[in-house]
């Protein structure tokens, strides 16, 4: 298979169905659930009958057999569908392998779901409940559907619409098609509404990038497919091959077919859609706001910006509450004042303090944003407000490997900055490197320099003794457990960039929101100073007076992995390497900032 002119690599890396432990067997046939049904010890009990088709063929458009589950209201003839669209097993494979073994479950506690979910998916108890259809599908090459399984792209946006036409076309359906869930299953949202399947009513992406290259697997043009790669090899049973996407980043470093197949066509969205986002996802940020700006047909639309961590985030009731009334007013064409609803509902971080949650605003970006340069100053390790930077040049120099210089600001007065950072600055390599990868973050201080985090996980929720277990987490993130991995906490923004990557793309680049071309490799000079403009992805936080912002620099990854297992991101860095950083007089080293002046 290939990519325009370009080889796609697979291997056999993939866990197979035989002996699965977390698979129950195929099994085609018709089961009813009945109400009151405990589907696995200490959950819900289903709150009404459900009729459940299981192992169901469905042929797409290329002779490719994939299989999925429906689960539907014993009661009722006709139902809007919300299908689940993912590779992690509609037999709950990953929940019974990642989720039930993980502390707190990850903060989704068991009684507060039925055990039908899938993974990142909606729960059919409820929504059956309510009158709702539910399609879990197993995507090609994964679980017992035929082909070979790939990373979101085209290809799978056109297993989508066939598999969104097909739905509307049962006899228990009403025609009215949404595709539900987060993480994979809102990236592969972008693909499918991009392909306009005429039965499609509309998505609800809930966190999911839509640019493999520039949010995930080649960030900042520094090759680092370790999520991509690991945790599909192993969280994704199939009987066919799966997709190399470690070969794949790291043989093709620059922009070119492949990646551009694995880049959803936003501008081509037309269905209303409800998108949710966070500010501390390690993978999700810029992809989920990405699709929110970049969906420019799409009239009818809305974003609610949380403050917690997407997997408990999409079982609390009320966001489950305030998801159906979207859905019911396109899916039923319920008269139930969604129109109504905000636009966007953004939640401030304010570690330390309390957080803003769904605060109403005209826009994202907000319209209000002013641009404020924070000046940096190697010579004091300063960080400045006024938007005059130091006369005098002067230079840090970090190792490459190990180094970080910090920059830091105290505010003297409460400060909101919230959208799209970016980082100007100049560096060297002072041993004569050909490339330099540069990483950065920003961190929030307390007023005696400690550092102030976003609890992303509400153990306590639902918890017998909730400050118990909050303080038992706290315990375990001091003592860096190794369960309690960058899901749980959440530091600020952070960026990255390969130096012979610098060159931007005109066309699409904003001051705030740098993007690059990563066509045309740029090595450096010998004793050559560059501007790197940084991307930072986007943040919505606030500093109280006293409290300090720092600004990291450094040669390797500054943020920890999104997951245990992962591997350090490797990085062009020798390990005798030294960068120069300068600053002042021609230099204008800068952290651009979004202050949001107060209303």
């Amino acid at each position: 298979m290939k990519a325009g002119d370009i080889e796609i690599k697979f291997c056999d890396k993939q866990d197979k169905i035989s002996g699965n432990k977390f698979y129950p067997g195929f099994k085609p046939g018709t089961e009813v659930l009945k109400q009151g049904t405990v589907v696995r010890e200490g959950a819900l009990a289903l709150p009404c009958s459900i009729i459940k088709d299981r192992d169901v063929g469905v042929q797409l458009r290329d002779g490719t057999t994939i299989y999925v589950d429906i689960l539907r209201p014993a009661e009722g003839t006709k139902f809007p569908a919300l299908i689940t669209w993912s590779p992690f097993g509609k037999n709950g494979g990953l929940t019974r392998m990642g989720i039930n073994r993980s502390p707190w479950r990850r903060g989704i506690p068991q009684r507060s779901v039925s055990g039908l979910e899938v993974f990142e998916g909606p729960d059919p108890a409820y929504w059956c409940n309510h009158g709702y259809a539910m399609v879990h599908a197993d995507i090609r090459g994964t679980w017992m559907s035929e082909g070979n399984m790939m990373m979101n792209n085209v290809q799978e946006g056109r297993d989508g619409y066939d598999l969104v036409e097909w739905v509307a076309k049962q006899p228990w359906s009403n025609e009215r098609v949404t595709i539900a869930g987060n993480s994979w299953l809102t990236q592969a949202q972008w693909f499918i509404a991009a392909e306009n399947p005429p039965h499609l009513t509309c998505i609800c992406p809930y966190e999911g990038w839509n640019d493999m290259y520039n949010d995930t697997t080649n960030r900042g043009g520094i090759p680092d497919p370790g999520f991509q790669a690991i945790p599909m090899l192993k969280a994704c049973a199939g009987n066919q091959l799966i997709e190399d996407v470690g070969a794949m980043s790291r043989e093709h470093t620059m922009w070119n077919e492949y990646y551009e197949q694995r880049k959803a066509k936003l501008d081509r969205i037309t269905v209303p859609m409800y998108v949710t986002a966070s500010w501390t996802n390690f993978l999700h940020t810029r992809g989920t706001m990405r699709g929110w700006i970049e969906t420019t047909q799409v009239k009818e639309k809305w974003l609610r910006v949380h403050n917690s961590n997407e997997w408990p985030d999409l079982y609390y009731p009320e966001n489950v509450e305030d998801y159906r009334k979207f859905c019911d007013y396109y899916m039923k064409g319920k008269s139930n004042g969604w129109e109504f609803t905000p636009a966007v509902r953004l939640s401030i971080l304010n570690p330390g303090h309390s957080d803003i949650v769904n605060r109403p605003t005209p826009g994202f970006p907000i319209p209000s944003q002013k641009s404020v340069s924070m000046f940096l100053d190697a010579k004091h390790n300063g960080l400045s407000w006024s938007g005059q930077q130091a006369q005098e040049t002067s230079i840090v120099t970090i190792a490459g490997t190990g180094g970080v210089a910090t920059f830091v600001h105290t505010f003297s007065s409460r400060v909101e900055l919230t959208g799209f950072f970016a980082l100007k600055i100049y560096v060297s390599s002072a041993t004569n490197a050909k490339d330099i990868d540069i990483f950065c973050k920003t961190s929030k201080l307390s007023a005696n320099g400690e550092l102030l985090e976003s609890c992303c996980v509400d153990v306590g929720y639902l918890a017998a003794d909730p400050e118990k277990e909050r303080a038992d987490l706290s315990r375990l993130h001091r003592e860096k457990h190794a369960s309690i991995d960058s899901v749980w906490f959440a530091e600020g923004t952070t960026g990255r960039l390969r130096a012979s990557h610098r060159e931007l793309d005109t066309t699409a680049s904003t001051p705030h929101w740098p993007r690059y071309t990563h066509s045309n490799y740029q090595p450096l000079s010998a004793g050559e100073v560059v501007p790197l403009v940084i991307e930072l992805w986007p943040l919505g936080m606030i500093w109280e007076a006293g409290e300090k912002l720092q600004l990291s620099i450094a040669g390797h990854n500054l943020r920890p992995e999104g997951l245990s297992m992962l591997p350090p991101v490797q990085t062009c860095n020798a390990s005798n390497s030294l960068i120069n950083i300068h600053t002042g007089g021609q230099y204008d080293s800068h952290l651009l900032v979004p202050y949001i002046p107060e209303i």
